[in-house]
C-alpha cells in the first residue's frame, strides 16, 4: 500500500489529465489531480480485496453505529452514532481556521463557478483518500493481525507524512493535524466496521478547506 501512496504522490505532481476548462490554474490543477487520483483509489480497493482474504471490502459500507472506545484506559468513550458529529465539527472548525490563515497572504477571490466545484471535489477527495490511506490499512490490520495498532498507526502516519507537502493545511502543523485526523478516521472504521464516518467527516473537512483553496487569488 505504500507503493499506492507513492503512486498518488506521482499523479499529484504529474497528473494523468491536462484539462484546462477554467481560468484558474488552481482549479484546473485540482480537477486534474482529482480525476487522476480516482484510478489510484480503484487500485487500492482492488489490492485490498485481493490481499485481505477474510474481510476483503467488508468495511466498505455505510454502517455508522459502534462503541467509541477510549484512546487511553478502559473507561469513558461514547457512541459513534451520537458523538461523532460533535468531534467532527470541532475538527472542521480547526481545519478551516488553519487553512484560512495559511492561504490568507495570497488573498481570496470568490467566484460562483469555483464555489460550485467545492462539493464535487470534496466528495472525490474524501473517497479517494479514505480508499487509499485508511480502508486498506485498517482492513489488512484486522484481517492479518490480532492488534488494532497496525491500522491506527499506518492510517495516521502515512496520511500525516504525505500532507506535509499538501496544499493546506501543510508543513509541520498540517502533518500533525492530518496524522491526528487519520488516527480518528481509522478508529472510526475499526470500531464501526464501516466507511460512513471516515467518509463523512473527511468530506465536511474538505468542504471547509476547499472553500479557501479553490478561491485563493494566487
Amino acid at each position: 500500500m505504500l507503493l499506492v501512496t507513492a503512486l498518488l504522490a506521482l499523479v499529484s505532481s504529474t497528473p494523468l489529465f491536462r484539462f484546462a476548462p477554467f481560468e484558474s490554474d488552481v482549479v484546473n490543477r485540482m480537477l486534474n489531480y482529482q480525476l487522476s487520483a480516482l484510478p489510484v483509489a480503484g487500485l487500492a480497493l482492488l489490492l485490498t480485496f485481493a490481499c485481505a482474504g477474510r474481510i476483503r471490502l467488508g468495511y466498505l459500507n455505510l454502517n455508522r453505529r459502534g462503541e467509541m472506545r477510549p484512546v487511553f484506559g478502559r473507561s469513558g468513550g461514547g457512541r459513534w452514532e451520537t458523538d461523532a458529529w460533535f468531534i467532527g465539527s470541532v475538527m472542521v472548525a480547526i481545519v478551516a481556521v488553519v487553512t484560512f490563515f495559511q492561504l490568507l497572504p495570497g488573498g481570496f477571490t470568490f467566484h460562483w463557478v469555483h464555489v460550485a466545484l467545492i462539493v464535487p471535489f470534496a466528495v472525490m477527495n474524501a473517497f479517494t483518500e479514505e480508499a487509499i490511506f485508511r480502508l486498506p490499512y485498517v482492513t489488512m490490520g484486522d484481517n492479518d493481525t490480532n492488534s488494532r495498532a497496525y491500522g491506527l498507526v499506518m492510517g495516521s502516519i502515512v496520511f500525516g507524512f504525505i500532507h506535509f507537502w499538501g496544499v493546506a493545511p501543510n508543513g509541520f502543523v498540517g502533518a500533525i493535524m492530518s496524522a491526528a485526523l487519520g488516527f480518528f478516521l481509522a478508529k472510526s472504521i475499526q470500531e464501526t466496521r464501516g466507511f460512513f464516518w471516515a467518509f463523512m467527516i473527511h468530506f465536511t473537512l474538505n468542504l471547509a478547506g476547499m472553500t479557501f483553496i479553490l478561491n485563493r487569488s494566487v
